[in-house]
């Protein structure tokens, strides 16, 4: 009863979900989420996994989601909160509508040495894509480091904000302002700094 009870209300999400999956750019990609969540349905949980983890990979942040959820509920893997932490953060990073949620919900359960590591492996992976010339996850890494993190570390979510505003990224500024607003003078002068310095090193 308990595993039909979360596959029914799996089931509600994942469908729920496929509006916005319908912005999936290629048929090939629309062809495999839809193979995963029949998938799903089946209770073939496993291939399900399999299907959403290509396209979670390639950044399709509702199969993060999905494969987050999965994760959560020990579908097709045993329970995984490490993993269900990463899948919906990077769900949200991606716009996903239904990831915040469920990234407080997971917050929620785990230890703060879990967030943590958590936060470190994305930020790990954010800087090689961010100094290899990726131009929009300078605001990823910002928001990491400001809002996954148990204490935000308000020096580098200051550094990766200005960053992103450099490129041209408006959406960012609320954010930056928030964080500016607690950071001292003389500490903002010298994060402009280095802010500067890492943003020559990077691959243009």
């Amino acid at each position: 009863m308990r595993l039909l009870k979360i596959f029914n209300s799996i089931l509600f999400l994942l469908l729920a979900n496929f509006v916005q999956a319908q912005q999936i750019s290629s048929d090939e990609g629309k062809e495999l989420f839809t193979d995963a969540v029949a998938a799903f349905e089946k209770k073939d949980f496993q291939t399900a996994i399999e299907l959403f983890s290509l396209l979670a990979e390639q950044g399709e942040p509702t199969s993060q989601h999905n494969l987050s959820l999965l994760y959560l509920k020990g579908l097709g893997s045993p329970v995984n909160y490490k993993r269900a932490l990463r899948w919906a953060w990077l769900a949200s990073l991606g716009g996903n509508k239904s990831a915040p949620e469920l990234v407080d919900d997971i917050r929620e359960m785990i230890t703060e040495d879990l967030i943590n590591i958590v936060s470190e492996e994305i930020v790990t992976e954010l800087k090689e894509e961010a100094m290899a010339g990726d131009i929009n996850t300078p605001e990823k890494l910002g928001k990491t480091y400001y809002q996954l993190f148990v204490t935000p570390d308000l020096k580098e979510a200051y550094i990766w904000f200005l960053i992103a505003q450099a490129f041209g990224h408006e959406s960012p500024s609320q954010l930056l302002a928030e964080v500016e607003e607690q950071i001292e003078m003389a500490d903002r002068i010298a994060y402009q700094d280095e802010a500067f310095e890492t943003f020559g090193k990077i691959s243009k």
